[in-house]
This record gives C-alpha cells, structure tokens and sequence, in this order.
C-alpha cells in the first residue's frame, strides 16, 4: 500500500517537473493540469552575460522559442487599477509574463512591483523616466537606465531579471554598450498588440492572432496600463489556447553591478544621439501620462520645458480638441436631422 502511494505521488512529481509549470496556488494549478488553462508550456533561463538582444524586430533573434511559443511582455506599469487586472487574467489562465517596469512607477507603487513578482512572474527595467532615449545625450541615458535599475530592485526588495527594453524601442548606442558591460539582456519585440492605439478589445485581440499567424511565434509587445489591455486580456489568452499556441516564461541569468557606470560612455560623443528612430506610438499614452505624471519625451533638442507649463499647455490642448469634438458632432447631428426631416417629408409627400 506504502509502495503504491509512494509511486504514484513520484508520477505526479515528474509531470509537474516535465512540464515546467509554475502556480500561485493549488486551485490554479489543478485548473491547468485539468486543461482548463493556458498555462505555461516551459520555462526558459536566458543567459544575457553577453548582452545578448532579443526580437525581431531591432536585429535581435527569438531562436530560443519553438514554432507557435509565445513570450508575454508588458510595459510602462505599474499603474494598480489595470496591473491588478492583469495580473488576475494572468492568474485565472494560469500562465506567466515578463514586465518592463518604468523606474518612477515602480517608486510610485512598490507593492505593486512586489506583487507582480509573488505571483510568479519576471520583471525587466524600462528606463527610470520613459524619455525617449534614442535622443538623448548617452552620459543622460546612461544614468537614467542605472537608476531605474536601482529603484525597481529597491522597489522590489531583490534584484530582478536582467533585461531591459528601450522606451518607444528607440535605442542608444551609449545605453547599448553599457548595457553590455552590465550583462545584461535588450528586448525589442517581434508582435505589436497596437494597445495604445486601438480602443476595441476585439481589434486589439485579433491584430495580435493575425500577427501571429504571420510570423508563427514571438515577443508579443503589450501595455497594463492600457485598459483596452486589461479588458481584453483574457479574450486573448483564450484565443491563444484555442489556436495552439503556447506560453513560454523566461527569466534571466547574468547582470551585475558597475560601481562607475558612466566609465561606458565615449568621450567624444555628440551631446545629440540620433541612433535610431523611435516607433511612434510605441510606450507611454496619454492615460500613462495622467496617471504618472510624466511628460511626453522630446524628440527636438531644445531644453525640455517644466514639468507645470507641460502639464498646463496639455490640459489646454486636451480642452481644446473637446471642444472641437464637440462642434463636429453638433453639426454631425444637424445634419442627420435635416436629412431625416428630408426623408421623412418626402414619404408624407408620396
């Protein structure tokens, strides 16, 4: 009987061994193994000590993932209203992601950070103030990417993941270096789910499964601080299952601390980069900017105004395209009007 017992609890062990799966808790976890779930087909550690680049779509490769393998990543968070949803859609479907969190939203919300990571999860940087950093001067970027680095593992209570994604994917080549020096691992991305762009659920699902069947696998790019992302998340999770497709969770090995960061940077540099252009569009909305407090970064090099008379002149700027919003359906609905009382006089005539 003792025998008996024995060897079975030993099966169970190397299934859930050879599966690679791992749970928040037991309910979840029965839930998975009951075919109920995504959940997380393996688990994959990425050695970044090389500085090695990931995604398709900025030079990198994804040869570590299998046809029809997805890896889950958002960024710009953690905003608690929609990193909570997120975080409970990825819970239901039982599976994992990796988040590239903003340095000052991490000092913002800390707990949140080290909920993000009790719930099984990885968490990559993405600059401590979101500028764009493509067109920054590399001493600048250089400290912004080690202080956000600081203050998520802060933030956190350890160190996370060494990986780091460029915001807008608009990439440094200071940042490039240093980056390697550190070991650490740049994510561009292979899928863009277009959240900050489109406001439908469906449209923002079905973008992502056509890309997909396109490319076959991928890096898919998302945003929890986008609410079209946390609504539609687990319609995208269920499709993805529905389809095949497979969630693979990635952590890191590799990073370490440089006690001079700024030893990376060339001397003869121009104040100015303009190593690549940003993907428009790409990082921050402008519910991101309302929430954070942040301001959009500058793609020009005049010196940035104060943080108030930005913040002022976007109110303004949001005023005013209300009001324009405003006249254009006001004379939407004239005109809708007038046509009705058309038709209609026209059928009383006949």
């Amino acid at each position: 009987m003792r025998i008996s017992l024995l060897l079975k609890a030993l099966a169970v062990f190397a299934i859930s061994i050879g599966a690679n799966f791992e749970y928040s808790g037991q309910s979840h976890a029965a839930a998975c193994r009951g075919g109920k779930g995504l959940g997380v087909s393996r688990t994959v550690t990425l050695n970044t000590s090389g500085g090695a680049r990931y995604g398709t779509s900025h030079g990198g490769h994804r040869t570590f993932l299998r046809d029809k393998e997805v890896v889950l990543t958002f960024d710009d968070g953690p905003i608690p209203s929609t990193t909570k949803k997120v975080l409970l859609e990825l819970e239901r479907h039982c599976t994992k992601a990796t988040f590239f969190i903003v340095g000052r939203m991490a000092q913002n919300n800390p707990a949140m950070v080290r909920k993000i990571l009790s719930k099984g999860h990885s968490i990559g940087a993405h600059s401590f103030s979101h500028r764009n950093l493509g067109h920054t001067n590399g001493k600048t970027a250089i400290q912004d990417v080690d202080r956000s680095i600081r203050v998520i593992n802060k933030a956190a209570g350890r160190k996370v993941a060494p990986f780091f994604r460029f915001p807008y994917l608009s990439e440094n080549s200071s940042v490039n270096r240093y980056l390697k020096q550190r070991g650490y691992g740049v994510f561009a991305i292979d899928v863009d789910s277009l959240d900050y762009r489109i406001p439908s659920t469906n449209a923002m699902v079905n973008r992502v499964m056509s890309e997909l069947r396109r490319k076959g696998r991928g890096i898919i790019l998302l945003h929890d601080i986008q609410k079209v992302t946390a609504n539609g998340l687990g319609q995208l999770l269920s499709r993805l299952k529905s389809e095949g497709y497979k969630v693979v969770h990635i952590k890191g090995r590799g990073g370490r601390d440089i006690s001079e960061p700024l030893v990376v940077a060339s001397n003869n540099e121009p104040a100015e980069q303009k190593t690549q252009k940003p993907v428009i569009g790409v990082g921050f909305s402008r519910a991101g900017e309302l929430a954070s407090g942040f301001k959009r970064p500058k793609t020009s090099r005049k010196r940035p105004k104060k943080d108030k008379e930005i913040k002022v002149a976007a109110l303004q700027a949001e005023t005013v395209l209300k009001k324009k919003q405003a006249r254009f359906k006001k004379r939407v609905d004239l005109r809708r009007k007038s046509f009705r009382a058309a038709i209609k006089k026209r059928l009383i005539t006949q």
